[in-house]
């Protein structure tokens, strides 16, 4: 019996000695770790974690992640969070009018919903966009045929009937003569309406179109607007009204009126259907 109490204590002594030896090593692991290379360090720092688990992690950091803020499933929203996604605006942060995110300006000045504008609704375009269409316009287009629109309408021997006559003859040369080039993009005879629209100049790469008197800037503008629009959709005055307020135009007095530059764009969309059959 007393052998084997001898041996019992001396094998708890043993264990305890090697209980206390590897105590000791967990004491300077970080010292030991430190003096190796670093692939070395984080593999025997990998190892030592393998004493949790594998690497799974603490009770502490499933609960409330790392300290370094990498919690699991990135945690939910704070508690002063309405938990919804971010909001536009506020700060200062709104668009300017016009542009996107913003109501346009055209939202609010009457425009009527079941107007048809067609190929003319693109002047809801924003105004950078109708800016850089105006510069390719004033780059690319031949001034003959503007200037043959602005000698037709100066031309004191013609009365109204005889200019019109003149004006839809013109057009319709446009689609044969190579040297009568009319612009065709919506977009560029919008941006071209407007320019004209401001102050009867058109400052082209190929020459300057003046059309400072009345009859050259109302025929100017009916070219404009019916090259600009679809070809089988009527041009009224409800529609020029509709683009300049899009616009921001307000014709200036003794400026020609809306319904005036309609009648004439309309003849021109006309004889551009015509003539393109």
């Amino acid at each position: 019996m007393k052998t084997t109490t001898l041996k019992l204590r001396a094998t708890a002594i043993a264990v305890a000695t090697a209980l206390g030896i590897f105590a000791g090593m967990g004491s300077t692991a970080t010292d030991w770790l430190g003096s190796l290379s670093p692939v070395a360090a984080a593999q025997a720092a990998e190892g030592t974690k393998g004493a949790k688990g594998a690497g799974g992690p603490t009770t502490d950091q499933g609960k409330k992640g790392s300290a370094s803020g990498s919690g699991q499933g990135q945690g939910g929203p704070s508690a002063d969070s309405d938990a919804k996604g971010p909001k536009y605006g506020g700060g200062g942060s709104q668009p300017a009018p016009g542009t996107q995110g913003g109501a346009p300006v055209w939202a609010k000045e009457g425009v009527p919903s079941d107007l048809e504008l067609g190929r003319l609704s693109v002047v809801r375009a924003p105004s950078q966009v109708l800016e850089r269409q105006l510069a390719e316009a004033l780059n690319t287009m031949s001034p003959a045929f503007y200037s043959a629109v602005i000698a037709i309408a100066n031309d004191a021997s013609k009365d109204a009937a005889a200019k019109l006559a003149a004006l839809i003859a013109l057009v319709k040369q446009s689609f044969t003569d190579p040297t009568m080039v009319r612009v065709d993009s919506p977009l560029q005879n919008l941006a071209l309406y407007k320019d004209v629209f401001v102050d009867g100049i058109i400052n082209a790469s190929g020459g300057t179109i003046s059309a400072t008197t009345y009859n050259s800037a109302l025929m100017m503008m009916a070219v404009f607007i019916g090259s600009a629009s679809d070809k089988t959709l009527t041009i009224t005055q409800a529609t020029v009204d509709a683009i300049n307020k899009i616009m921001s135009l307000t014709p200036a007095a003794g400026a020609p009126t809306s319904a005036e530059v309609s009648n004439w764009a309309e003849e021109v969309r006309k004889a551009i259907a015509e003539a393109h059959g």
